[in-house]
């Protein structure tokens, strides 16, 4: 496999985690941060549980003890975890009940990209990526976020994170 392809894909897995970063500080505009983060928490869980439910069902053994190696199981949590987010997102917009989602993708990513890449590298990629992703987010006020325009130290910045990973990878 090419070694690119899982480093594009750690640094757009930082960029997920940005999203996840500006949606949980946006949510906490209208609930405190435990709220916030227990409404991301369910999301996340819900996500986690279908992926295994979905691995359970389509035959791949589950490396748990019973009752965990049922997909059944997996499906239950992910139900009880979507009720949960249903009822702890009454009251904000909708729209923030994938912020969680972002977290299972990281999770997964780490657990995907890690014995590929190495901690350092994925950690720089997803770094850079989740700058990235944080600069765009802060430009445009994301979220209800008070708007902190591009500049050219900025710049200097993202620049100075992503000449890092190159390093690393280099050094690896």
């Amino acid at each position: 496999m090419d070694p690119f392809i899982p480093l594009f894909v750690a640094v757009l897995v930082g960029l997920g985690s940005s999203a996840q970063i500006a949606l949980i500080g946006g949510m906490a505009r209208v609930r405190s941060a435990p709220e916030s983060t227990f409404t991301s928490m369910m999301a996340t869980l819900a996500g986690i549980g279908l992926v295994l439910a979905f691995r359970a069902f389509r035959g791949d053994p589950l490396a748990y003890f019973a009752p965990l190696d049922r997909g059944i199981t997996f499906l239950v949590i992910a139900g009880v975890a979507l009720v949960l987010l249903v009822l702890s997102m009454k009251g904000v917009h909708p729209g923030y009940a994938v912020t969680g989602l972002f977290a299972t993708v990281f999770l997964l990513g780490t657990a995907a990209l890690v014995p590929t890449l190495g901690v350092a590298l994925f950690f720089g990629a997803t770094t850079a990526g989740s700058l990235l992703g944080a600069v765009i987010f802060d430009q445009i006020g994301a979220f209800g976020a008070q708007p902190a325009p591009m500049s050219l130290l900025r710049l200097v910045g993202i620049l100075a994170v992503f000449g890092g990973v190159i390093i690393v990878r280099i050094a690896k």
